[in-house]
């Protein structure tokens, strides 16, 4: 679908805004519903982190009681049909260019075969003169219950369900294995020391729960991939617009990271975050992508499902 019939920024932009409203407003507890990660049965894929956000937007306003989406194509293809007068839901992808150094296009298979064959560990197109250009594209999608005739495979989640002891010991091992530092100390307070690159921790007995614990955790480990050691992002003095785009950013983070282990989590932003995140949307139209853009990349980095990078 051609992205010039929708301004793609501008759709996702209100639909963000209205979900972070309605966190504003106490309106909602979680940034992704309990009922699990939005999923394709048919591809066996959940979404990925900004169609998290718009079809939990979606399933939250509509009251649907599954979160699988399929396209208008694949319900037809699995004997289904949609109902009458229900409508889809925008969702995005991400479309990549590639060109060489003498500004001719590539196709994806070339510019791999090329990194291949340049260096087998390459992991940036830019270190062997490749360019990229990124657009943001779409397409709709609707959910199970807008539908008809649909096998009861296709309705039901498809998702295998962890056990809590699997999804804790998940979060450890994924600290583990990324060398996170974690002091716990008795207080209050959870923070990452950019300096010392540490993270500072209450116990595990002073959360109201073993899902708060974690989700405060993650969104300390994400503010740790900010390093620049790892991703480089900047960390600026508290009260700063930079520092509430990074709390964002590690908000988001802490929420895909949990949704991704099927840790329940709820919200941990503050109104006063809230506010001044809506407010910085005003001038920047595309604020909100940007942070779901730096905490997809943190969540990549820490779960090392990153290949050649662009």
């Amino acid at each position: 679908m051609e992205t010039s019939k929708v301004n793609v920024i501008n759709e996702v932009t209100v639909k963000l805004v209205a979900l972070l409203d309605k966190v504003s407003n106490g309106d909602i507890e979680y940034w992704i519903p309990l009922s699990g990660l939005a999923y394709n049965p048919v591809t066996k894929h959940t979404y990925n982190s900004l169609n998290q956000l718009l079809l939990s937007f979606a399933l939250q306003k509509m009251h649907y009681n599954h979160n699988n989406w399929l396209s208008f194509k694949q319900i037809n293809e699995a004997g289904g049909t949609v109902n009458k007068g229900e409508k889809s839901t925008l969702i995005t992808f991400t479309d990549v260019l590639y060109f060489d150094k003498d500004n001719n296009k590539l196709s994806a298979q070339e510019a791999i075969k090329k990194a291949q064959i340049e260096n087998a560990g390459i992991r940036k197109y830019k270190d062997i003169a490749i360019s990229t250009k990124r657009f943001l594209k779409y397409y709709y999608v609707f959910n199970v219950a807008q539908t008809n005739g649909l096998p009861a495979e296709i309705i039901a989640p498809d998702l295998v369900k962890l056990l809590d002891k699997d999804r804790f010991d998940m979060a450890d091992e994924i600290a583990h294995e990324n060398g996170v530092l974690i002091k716990h100390v008795s207080g209050n307070s959870a923070h990452y020391e950019v300096t010392n690159d540490i993270i500072q921790m209450p116990f595990l007995k002073q959360f109201k729960s073993t899902e708060n614990y974690y989700a405060t955790r993650f969104h300390e480990i994400t503010h740790w991939t900010g390093n620049e050691k790892r991703l480089n992002r900047s960390f600026r003095k508290k009260g700063s617009p930079e520092y509430a785009f990074e709390e964002l950013i590690a908000e988001l983070g802490s929420t895909f990271m949990c949704a991704h282990l099927q840790i329940k989590a709820p919200l941990t932003s503050s109104a006063a975050y809230v506010k001044s995140w809506l407010s910085a949307l005003e001038n920047d139209r595309t604020y909100i992508l940007k942070a779901v853009s730096h905490a997809e990349r943190a969540v990549q980095f820490l779960l090392k499902k990153q290949t050649i990078s662009v």
